[in-house]
């Protein structure tokens, strides 16, 4: 019997450019099974609990469409909690002990809710609006002194670590990129901090000394060092505010939100893994905001954001918070992979990106070891997110002397 299922999965991962992943999915999605499974995947506000889930013998296997729909019962039983711990551990390996090896292989990825396919919500929510669930977040803009508003702003320091919201309801935290891709990896540490803070949304940055390493710790498939991380928190978004994706109360009355649930909250628990950015008010004049801007850089941040004081929260990118820096980062989808040349043959040369539907190379910023490891299977990274650091854009719409800063498994 065909396993339309799996035949899905594996013919997406393996069509090449976006418009005709998103059309392959458009024919598929009347599929009950396949758009039920693309729903638990990327919908960001279910959570299946049980990830590491020891390999399996096969038992009597079951049809493939019988075998998905046991998965999808089992998935549902262990997100609703109705099993957790061993018991959801034994219940998840029954029904990978009765599905096919291939099969197996995807319904871990979905676990992990990452399919790692080239698609993602917001081309799914094209396909068909409303779809998966949005989870909106404040975005910067590029500073512009025109832009600021009043006599006052909030300056902060612009942080280099990853950006994550943690959602605290009934004493209980999820961690989120701002994607919406939950991050498990740091629940006993973030987590268990945060939880006692008030309900509500707390918006920041996961920080560490090494910000690769930060990356594959947020990723990690194996135990690695996480002592030195922590959750720079910069705003807080009240839950009701938050679930009807409008603003009401201003920075200056969230600051204030913040600021009393932190400190109450510390004199009694020492918090180890959370901190409060730091923050000043200065006159919105740009010979000030620049001096302030500066001194952040001689101090290693990445430079400084300055926020409207009386604006609500932002489910969107606009001019209530802007950013300021000499220089300029940008998420970019890899199109293309290229061989080096010279002492890089045999190696990645370069990432082909698409920035604003212009073709850009960029090989700088790898060392020897990833050009060797990123080039022996190059086409899986075709359709992963990479930040690219640049000095600016050239008339054609180019970018200056572009660098490979890492890759963004949180916004894939």
């Amino acid at each position: 019997m065909q396993d339309t299922v799996t035949n899905f999965f594996n013919t997406l991962a393996n069509t090449k450019g976006t418009n005709a992943k998103m059309d392959f999915v458009r024919q598929s999605l009347s599929d009950k099974t396949i758009a039920k499974l693309l729903e638990m995947t990327f919908n960001p506000y279910i959570s299946f609990n049980v990830v590491k889930v020891p390999k399996t013998k096969k038992t009597e296997l079951l049809g493939p469409q019988d075998a998905w729909n046991n998965f999808i019962r089992v998935a549902t039983i262990c997100a609703k909690r109705e099993k957790t711990g061993n018991a959801a551990i034994e219940l998840m390996q029954s029904a990978f002990s009765r599905a096919s090896k291939e099969q197996e292989r995807w319904m871990r990825k979905i676990l992990k809710k990452n399919l790692a396919i080239g698609i993602s919500v917001k081309s799914l929510n094209k396909i068909q609006p409303g779809f998966i669930p949005t989870f909106e977040v404040a975005l910067a803009q590029k500073f512009e002194m025109k832009r600021v508003k009043g006599d006052k702003v909030f300056i902060e320091p612009k942080l280099d670590g990853i950006r994550c919201l943690a959602v605290v309801e009934n004493a209980v935290a999820k961690l989120y990129t701002r994607a919406g891709k939950e991050i498990v990896n740091f629940n006993d540490t973030v987590g268990k901090e945060i939880c006692i803070l008030r309900d509500g949304v707390y918006d920041g940055e996961i920080m560490s000394t090494d910000f690769r390493a930060l990356m594959q710790q947020v990723n990690r498939k194996e135990d690695k060092d996480i002592s030195e991380v922590y959750f720079a928190i910069f705003d807080y978004i009240p839950l009701t505010e938050w679930y009807a994706s409008k603003g009401e109360l201003s920075l200056e009355e969230r600051k204030y939100a913040l600021n009393e649930t932190y400190e109450m909250n510390n004199k009694r628990h020492h918090f180890k893994y959370l901190k409060l950015v730091s923050l000043e008010i200065c006159d919105a004049n740009q010979t000030v905001i620049k001096k302030i801007h500066d001194e952040y850089v001689s101090q290693g941040y990445e430079g400084a954001m300055i926020k409207d004081m009386f604006s609500p929260y932002s489910f969107s990118r606009d001019w209530s918070v802007m950013k300021y820096k000499d220089f300029f980062d940008v998420d970019a989808e890899v199109i293309g992979m290229l061989e080096g040349t010279g002492k890089h043959t045999g190696k990645l040369g370069s990432f082909v990106i698409n920035h604003k539907g212009k073709e850009v190379r960029v090989g700088s910023g790898l060392n020897d070891e990833l050009r060797e490891q990123l080039w022996i299977e190059p086409e899986s990274h075709i359709g992963r997110i990479i930040e690219v650091r640049y000095q600016e854009e050239t008339p054609d719409g180019s970018l200056r002397f572009p660098t490979f800063v890492c890759f963004r498994n949180d916004k894939s």
